[in-house]
């Protein structure tokens, strides 16, 4: 009679390795669906221009419109919170653009603060990317999705922990960019 000895070692080896085998292959699934999810997130590209340096254009625009403006309307404004004081409301038309500012008197000096400013044209302070003709998907590729809801517009706001009135619109008609419009709240 010759009696095995192996085939118990051999089972156990074998349910070992098929244990082994298991584990590797749940690893290995692990392994790829993470590398799947990373592939995902980094696939989306990233803005190529800061909505920090485009508001730092609107400032621009804003500080000084145009050389010889179209027409500039004037109209006091009540200060809020000194009913003393009356503020002014300034708002420069120029060809294709128009600029409105607020002049709080209530500060030596008075203090400009802009805000609005609307393109209807294209601007030499904005990047060929980003001006009123360009289509709606050479926008999104630059700034990436918007971070605010307007069903007219392309909207992004200027800073996470600012106002929702603090806004970036790219107004969107037939996938063409027709105005641009920066809004800042004033208090």
């Amino acid at each position: 009679m010759v009696v095995n000895f192996k085939a118990p070692t051999v089972r156990k080896a074998r349910a070992a390795c098929t244990n082994r085998s298991q584990a590797q292959r749940w690893a290995l699934r692990g392994t790829l669906l993470a590398l799947a999810l990373v592939a995902g997130c980094a696939s989306r590209p990233a803005p190529l221009m800061r909505i920090e340096t485009l508001e730092d254009v609107g400032w621009r625009i804003a500080e000084r419109p145009c050389e010889t403006p179209d027409r500039v309307e004037r109209k006091p404004q009540p200060n809020v919170h000194d009913p003393k004081v009356t503020d002014e409301v300034i708002e420069t038309h120029c060809t294709g653009w128009v600029a409105t500012v607020y002049v709080a008197n209530a500060t030596q000096p008075p203090k400009l603060l802009p805000v609005g400013v609307q393109l209807t044209s294209k601007h030499p302070l904005l990047p060929e990317g980003l001006q009123v003709g360009t289509p709606a998907t050479k926008v999104l590729a630059q700034l990436g999705t918007p971070t605010a809801r307007d069903p007219a517009a392309l909207a992004y706001r200027m800073g996470v922990d600012r106002p929702d009135g603090d806004m970036l619109r790219f107004i969107v008609s037939r996938d063409k960019v027709t105005a641009i419009e920066w809004a800042w709240y004033i208090d």
